[in-house]
């Protein structure tokens, strides 16, 4: 697969789970969006050999929510 099909890939991911984050947790677009821009979990998101940009928004936000008790790119 392409660059630009994965990256796509991984963008819709992304602002899937900035809002349903912010839905969750009662919090804002902008709150969500920081949080997850500046996590490990989104730099494994878009490094694409750990394969996470083919996952949903569900899977990403419970590695993410994972990732930030310590655990670490697949």
């Amino acid at each position: 697969m392409s660059f630009e099909k994965m990256n796509a890939c991984a963008d819709m991911i992304l602002t899937d789970a900035i809002c349903d984050m912010a839905e969750e947790e009662n919090i804002s677009i902008e709150e969500s969006r920081n949080r997850l821009l500046s996590s490990n979990a989104c730099k494994c998101l878009y490094d694409f050999d750990s394969e996470l940009w083919k996952e949903g928004p569900d899977y990403f936000l419970d590695y993410y929510r994972r990732s930030e008790k310590n655990l670490r790119c697949k």
